[in-house]
């Protein structure tokens, strides 16, 4: 059987909705977040679904969150993305530690690592009150009928893990055990 790849992967779903009007165009969740620890640094990679885009960042980064503890650099930024102010502020979410801006509306995909942190140590956002506290939110564009409606998606929700080929291997290979250990109990013949 193949070996386990040891690196710890959580996926959030960005499935709160704070846009002005509703970015929902009945496509949900907006998109996902997978944060996958890699030794002593996290690994990000933010997708939006198919009918999403990241804005252009002028009032909102387009992507905000934060940890408990004070993060190391953030380093291997997808192109036409950039580390942001910190903190930021996200309308209907609160305050994030760490932000990343873009300098063009468009993609539905950003990547990024950041060194010496941990799944352990993500943090809702701070919130004045009537915010929504999430771990993550992201600025983005949805065509909605015939009109762009723009504005802040957030989530925390964790979604259920898959289980990897290793460990689908080792269960196989348990039922194909117990099936053998079945059928030779069958088989022994008592002469008593």
């Amino acid at each position: 059987m193949g070996a386990s790849s040891g690196a710890l992967a959580n996926t959030y779903n960005l499935d709160i909705d704070h846009c002005t009007g509703g970015c929902s165009n009945g496509t949900l969740p907006f998109g996902t977040v997978q944060v996958t620890q890699n030794g002593a640094n996290l690994d990000f990679l933010v997708t939006l679904n198919s009918t999403y885009v990241f804005n252009k960042s002028t009032g909102f980064d387009a992507f905000a969150f934060g940890f408990d503890n004070s993060p190391g650099a953030i380093t291997n930024i997808t192109a036409g993305f950039s580390a942001g102010p910190s903190p930021t502020n996200q309308d209907g979410f609160g305050t994030f530690q760490l932000g990343i801006s873009k300098t063009a509306t468009g993609g539905q995909s950003l990547a990024f690592t950041v060194l010496g942190e941990t799944v352990a140590h993500l943090a809702f956002s701070t919130n004045p009150p009537g915010d929504t506290p999430v771990l993550f939110a992201a600025d983005i564009s949805s065509l909605v009928g015939t009109q762009t409606i723009t504005g802040n998606v957030g989530g925390s929700t964790l979604v259920a893990g898959v289980p990897e080929p290793a460990t689908w291997g080792m269960m196989l290979l348990g039922f194909v055990g117990l099936g053998f250990a079945f059928r030779q109990q069958r088989r022994r013949v008592s002469f008593a």
